[in-house]
Order: structure tokens, then C-alpha cells, then sequence
């Protein structure tokens, strides 16, 4: 019922929400190691790097094969 009644209660500010049930003890190591307070705060985090990953793979990915030798400074390798 609780559970029901919080994705109301987000439905109401955004279009859609999704429950995700995740073990209090790693939940909150995972915020102590990032000192993260808030669970809120840990999604966001966690969302917006993962976005930052998939943007630097795409980038990646667009730029493999296009290389050449010429593009590298052999000084920094």
C-alpha cells in the first residue's frame, strides 16, 4: 500500500515513476562511501553520470576508425 501511494504521490509531479526495491544496507554504504545524504541525491548522481557515460561512448564510438597516427602526440603516450 505504501508503495502505491508514493508512486501516486510522484505520478502527480512527473508523467511516470518506477519503484525499485534495493536492500537497505547496500543503499546506504553506497551513500556513505560517496557521502551522499540524501537517497534522492544518490539517484540523480548515479543517473547523470551514467548519462555522462553513454555520451563519452557515443563519442567514442563516432570517432573509432577516423584516427590516424598523425592524431596522437607520441610526446604524452
Amino acid at each position: 500500500m505504501h508503495d502505491i501511494l508514493r508512486t501516486m504521490s510522484y505520478k502527480a509531479q512527473r508523467k511516470r515513476a518506477i519503484t525499485v526495491r534495493v536492500p537497505e544496507a547496500r543503499l546506504k554504504q553506497v551513500m556513505r562511501a560517496r557521502r551522499i545524504a540524501t537517497q534522492s541525491e544518490l539517484f540523480n548522481t548515479l543517473l547523470e553520470e551514467e548519462v555522462e557515460k553513454m555520451a563519452a561512448r557515443k563519442a567514442l564510438e563516432a570517432a573509432a576508425g577516423k584516427l590516424t597516427a598523425k592524431d596522437f602526440d607520441d610526446r604524452l603516450l
